[in-house]
């Protein structure tokens, strides 16, 4: 137990590490866009939108990181994004055509960001299935130490040795993700999936792991409170990347001088640090709802929001501004992995997650588009801190409509759990003393099924339905009907 304890935070270490040479680069995205537009004399408009589309693929590709998780295992994933994010840099290194920086800035380093990020945030959830936000809290603010360390530090790269060279030395310190993804031992639940489906014949494993993404896909997008809390992140994400985007420009307009806006960008990294802290041990304390600081913490951010020609007024108050803007925003990354994991329990967490970050990334990509039409027709860049904030809200009105249903399916879970099995035998409620337990269980669909000495774990009966149907084709193939006929081949699907 406890080499156990001590494994679990070398993990959490490597998460951290892996936020901090990783996903926080994307923070500096504005740092590079100033070096393209003088390195690359190009308009601004096809340099904005290669920023753009790095700034988003950290979310975006949320969905191709679930599926590397749930094919291999977390380790495998933020190797492979290291990897990815040294050649995506190193080779934009050699580029002379801004163009070209769409494949190897944007597409290539950008999924490395999104692989990085959503291997970080599930392995922590495997390790720590029970009270995840004091961990996640920690694990997070490795963005928050690199929105604060990365800005800086590649304003000095292109003052001194080129947007090029710059590129070149960027590429070399993602490379440090490898080191903290080989840190990553597969946990438990990712050792029981390698070592089922390893038994399994390859036609079946193929058809087995397709029908299983296929069920998971259907769990995570029937499941009405995780569509509320999707719509509610979608919200968020175009609030903030709004609220980022158009922050400098607008000091700007007040009088501001542009060393100072970049600082008030700065400024808000400190504020995330302490927010997605403050949130991990908010979290730690059972009476205090997830959902309620998430509602919580927009809610306020909309009301600053709506007040920020108040903050306009002198120095001071628009770095108070960009700490603000940085405490009531960093803790919802923190609360992210925790909700996924509340709503949808550790069976569905890998796809939920990248569920969670695609929503995130549409908002990324659409937000900063929107708030520039209502600039431009509007003539004032206040008008797209309205929308801002009018996003801020509408993301915890719909946490509050994701906690009532989530609540409205618990009661209606609650009245069906006496289950007749035979005429003379009934389950009971599930008893249970072990918190990680009762939420695995809890996430679990209940069926009326028998279990054999052989199984260790629920099975889900809509997938091996899939597969039995199918077998018959399969035996055909493989020449194998006698091994089919044997009950102990019999595939199904195992809850994990």
């Amino acid at each position: 137990m406890g080499k156990r304890s001590i494994y679990s935070a070398v993990v959490l270490f490597a998460s951290f590490a892996t936020m901090l040479f990783g996903p926080s680069i994307v923070y500096a995205s504005g740092v590079i866009h100033v070096a393209l537009l003088e390195g690359f004399q190009e308009d601004v408009a096809m340099t904005a939108w290669v920023g753009s589309l790095f700034s988003c693929m950290f979310a975006l590709t949320g969905p191709v990181a679930s599926m590397v998780i749930n094919k291999f295992d977390c380790r495998t994933c933020v190797v492979i994004s290291g990897v990815l994010m040294m050649v995506g840099f190193s080779a934009s290194c050699f580029v002379t055509e801004i163009r070209t920086l769409f494949v190897t800035y944007a597409l290539i380093a950008g999924l490395g960001t999104g692989l990085a990020q959503t291997g970080s945030f599930v392995i922590i959830g495997y390790y720590f299935p029970v009270k995840t936000g004091l961990v996640t809290g920690i694990s997070v603010s490795g963005i928050g130490f690199g929105i604060f360390i990365h800005p800086p530090l590649l304003q000095y790269l292109t003052e001194t040795y080129g947007v090029h060279g710059a590129f070149l030395i960027t590429g070399g310190i993602t490379l440090h993700v490898c080191i903290a993804g080989m840190l990553m031992r597969p946990s438990n639940i990712e050792r029981k999936r390698k070592q089922r489906v390893g038994n399994e014949l390859p036609a079946r494993r193929n058809i087995a792991s397709i029908c299983r993404d296929v069920t998971s896909v259907y769990r995570v997008l029937s499941n009405v409170s995780f569509i509320f809390f999707l719509c509610s992140l979608l919200c968020f994400s175009i609030a903030i990347a709004t609220a980022y985007l158009f922050l400098p420009d607008f000091f700007l307009k007040q009088g501001s001088t542009f060393q100072e806006g970049a600082f008030v960008i700065s400024t808000s990294g400190l504020g995330s640090i302490v927010s997605r802290i403050l949130t991990g041990f908010s979290l730690s304390d059972e009476r205090i709802p997830g959902a309620t600081i998430y509602a919580s913490l927009n809610g306020l951010m909309a009301i600053f929001t709506f007040m920020l020609p108040l903050f306009s007024t002198s120095s001071f108050l628009r770095i108070l501004y960009g700490f603000i803007l940085g405490l009531y925003t960093g803790g919802t990354w923190v609360l992210l992995n925790t909700l996924t994991l509340e709503i949808l329990g550790i069976q569905d967490f890998a796809t939920g997650v990248g569920a969670a970050l695609f929503s995130c990334g549409v908002g990324y990509l659409t937000g900063p588009p929107i708030a520039g039409a209502i600039v431009e027709s509007s003539g004032s860049y206040y008008s797209a801190f309205l929308l801002s904030g009018a996003m801020f809200f509408s993301a915890a009105v719909f946490e509050f409509l994701s906690s009532l249903s989530k609540r409205t399916q618990a009661s209606t879970k609650d009245s069906q759990l006496t289950v007749p099995l035979n005429e003379d035998t009934e389950v009971s409620p599930i008893q249970t003393s072990k918190p990680e337990v009762a939420l695995i269980q809890a996430s679990q669909p209940v069926t009326e099924t028998k279990q054999t000495s052989s199984e260790h774990c629920d099975h889900d009966k809509s997938t091996a339905a899939v597969i039995d149907a199918l077998m018959p084709a399969i035996a055909s193939i493989e020449n194998c009907r006698d091994d089919y006929g044997e009950g102990d081949n019999k595939v199904t699907d195992t809850n994990y």
